[in-house]
C-alpha cells in the first residue's frame, strides 16, 4: 500500500541518505531528472518520437536545479528548449547551480522569468518552487507562460499549492501531470490538489524506505466483496467512518 510524507519527513530522509553516504545531492537531483523525462515520454508518447518545444521555468532552490536537469536532459533528446529562471542565480544552492551551469555549459541559455516564449510550445514544466512552497508570489507571469503550452508538468508540486496541505497561496497552476519523489505528499489529496495536479507520478529517486508516513487507504479486494448464499455480513470486514462533531455528521452517516 502507498504511503504520503510530510515536507519534513521527506527532507530528513534526503538529508539521511546524504548524511551517510547513500546518495549525494547531485545524484537524488539527477534522478529527479530523470524521472520527470520519463513521464514526460510515458504520458506523451507523441512527443518523444520526434523533436518538441519546451520551456522549462526554474525557481531560486533545488526544484529549480530538478528543472536544469529536464532542460539538459530533453535537449539531449533532441529538442528546443527555452529556460527562464526566477531570482539570483548567485543565490542558488550548491547542486541547483552546478546544474544551472551544465546547462550553460552545453550552450543552454536562461532568460529572466516573464520573457516572452518565442513561439508555440509544445510542454511547460512548472520546476519553480516544489514543496518548498510557503508564501504567495506574484503569479500573472507564470500563468501568461503556460497559458501557451498545451501541457503542463509540474514538478513535486503544483507552483502556488502547499504540499502538506493542498491549499494556495497563489492560484496554482493547472498541471496536466505532476511528478514527486519517492513518496506522494498530503498537498497532492488534499483542498485543491487533486484538481490543481492532474494525472500524479511517483518516481523513484533510490531513497530506501524505512516505513515512515502515513499509508493510503486503498479499495478492499474484489474477493472481500463476493458474496455466496450463506454470506454474512461480519464475514465481509468492517468499515470504520469517522465523523465531526455534533451537527457534522451528515457526510458519515450518509457514507454509513
Amino acid at each position: 500500500m502507498g504511503r504520503i510524507l510530510t515536507v519534513a519527513q521527506m527532507r530528513a530522509i534526503e538529508a539521511a541518505a546524504m548524511a551517510t553516504g547513500q546518495a549525494t545531492g547531485l545524484a537524488l537531483m539527477e534522478r529527479a531528472g530523470e524521472g520527470i523525462v520519463a513521464a514526460i515520454r510515458a504520458r506523451w508518447p507523441d512527443l518523444a518520437a520526434g523533436q518538441a518545444r519546451a520551456v522549462v521555468l526554474c525557481g531560486p532552490g533545488n526544484n529549480g536545479g530538478d528543472g536544469y536537469v529536464v532542460a539538459r536532459l530533453l535537449a539531449g533528446w533532441g529538442w528546443d528548449l527555452q529556460v527562464q529562471a526566477l531570482g539570483d542565480p548567485a543565490r542558488l544552492p550548491a547542486d541547483a547551480a552546478a546544474n544551472r551551469d551544465r546547462w550553460l555549459a552545453m550552450g543552454g541559455t536562461v532568460a529572466a522569468l516573464g520573457q516572452a516564449v518565442a513561439g508555440p510550445v509544445d510542454l511547460a514544466v512548472d520546476a519553480l518552487f516544489g514543496i518548498g512552497m510557503t508564501r504567495p508570489f506574484d503569479s500573472a507571469a507564470l500563468a501568461a507562460i503556460l497559458a501557451q503550452a498545451p501541457r503542463v508538468v509540474a514538478v513535486d508540486v503544483p507552483s502556488g499549492l502547499l504540499a502538506d496541505s493542498g491549499r494556495q497561496v497563489a492560484p496554482a497552476v493547472a498541471a496536466d501531470l505532476t511528478v514527486t519523489f519517492h513518496r506522494a505528499k498530503p498537498g497532492h489529496y488534499l483542498g485543491a490538489g487533486p484538481e490543481a495536479c492532474g494525472a500524479l507520478v511517483v518516481a523513484d529517486i533510490g531513497l530506501r524506505d524505512g516505513g515512515e508516513g502515513l499509508a493510503l487507504v486503498g479499495p478492499p479486494p474484489p474477493a472481500l466483496l463476493a458474496k455466496r448464499g450463506a454470506a454474512h455480513k461480519f464475514g465481509h470486514g468492517h468499515a470504520l467512518v469517522l465523523a465531526g462533531g455534533p451537527g457534522c455528521g451528515g457526510a458519515a452517516r450518509l457514507a454509513a
